[in-house]
């Protein structure tokens, strides 16, 4: 009895740091695939697409964070619910669902004031606490005029940006993104009616998990019977 008393916290400390290293090897899976600015009131939809470049047990390791105007990081403003995601699985969050799925035509998978973001605010994302892909600079307001700015801007007033590397990166590069010009969108009630939608304009929501235990004891006859 007294060996398995010693060997119970070596076990408990086993599973934890196996568990660790395990979501330290997932943060590099998931990246910012795009970003959207609508047209539709209120400037909606505002969205974002992340999408997974490997399989995540756990997408709550990952946040999200919103540096407006030009103001720096405001650190983590939104952290994803335990969901799983397969290698190839895109989601979206977004400020509401109404007017997203009007344009868009389907509904995103999580809403949250931290996709409140207007064509001018950047975005990071984080892993574990920790900055591991990022659109924009943080640091630069790119229509304010400060010189700042980059040719060709990452600005995407009503309009939208995509990866190109589909690579999460802590350093953003113009090169590796398409940024469709300003006011792109105005006017159309619906990407499909685009002169120039948002490309890949695709969701792979996680279904609910099944609670089988909740459902099998649900299900038992009362009298053991």
């Amino acid at each position: 009895m007294k060996k398995i008393k010693l060997l119970l916290p070596v076990f408990l400390l086993l599973i934890i740091c196996g568990m660790t290293k395990t979501a330290e090897a997932q943060c590099g899976n998931l990246y910012i695939a795009g970003v959207i600015d609508g047209p539709l009131s209120g400037g909606t939809p505002k969205g974002i697409q992340f999408c997974a470049s490997g399989a995540i047990a756990d997408l709550s390791i990952y946040a999200v964070g919103s540096a407006n105007n030009g103001g720096g990081t405001d650190g983590e403003e939104f952290t994803f619910p335990a969901d799983a995601l397969g290698a190839g699985d895109c989601v979206w969050l977004a400020n509401e669902s109404t007017n997203f799925e009007v344009y868009l035509g389907f509904a995103p998978c999580y809403t949250d004031g931290a996709a409140s973001i207007n064509g001018d605010d950047a975005i990071e994302l984080f892993c574990s606490g920790a900055v591991v892909d990022v659109f924009g600079d943080i640091n630069c307001d790119p229509n304010n005029g400060t010189g700042c700015e980059t040719t060709p801007t990452w600005e995407h007033t009503d309009s939208w940006a995509v990866s190109n590397d589909a690579v999460a990166s802590t350093t953003f590069a113009i090169s590796e993104w398409t940024v469709a010009p300003i006011n792109t969108l105005d006017g159309t009630a619906s990407n499909a009616a685009a002169s120039t939608p948002y490309p890949n304009a695709v969701s792979n929501c996680p279904m609910a998990p099944v609670d089988n235990c909740n459902t099998n004891i649900a299900t038992f006859p009362a009298n053991g019977n």
